[in-house]
């Protein structure tokens, strides 16, 4: 491997604990209960436990948004047309 790959791979990880040590801490530091009132349950959670469910939720909304995002724009493109054109370019 080059020493731009092991850079950017360090860079990633680094943002990974940036965005992962304080959500634990976060939740470390919030102990206790959590009630939650649903249409049709009524329940309750400790908080630790409904911040990792709720970041986990919001991490599979991105990662789908992201998905469909590149799946629009390559389907986008049309047949044989290059990047940034679109088939109403003159």
């Amino acid at each position: 491997m080059g020493i731009a790959r092991w850079g950017r791979r360090i860079l990633y990880t680094l943002l990974l604990l940036a965005a992962v040590v304080p959500a634990g801490i976060l939740a470390l530091l919030n102990r206790g209960q959590i009630g939650v009132d649903l249409a049709f349950a009524e329940f309750t959670l400790s908080k630790p436990l409904a911040f990792t469910v709720v970041f986990g939720l919001g991490w599979l909304f991105g990662l789908l948004c992201a998905a469909g995002a590149l799946l629009k724009g390559r389907a986008g493109r049309g047949k044989g047309m290059p990047a940034g054109e679109s088939a109403t370019s003159e």
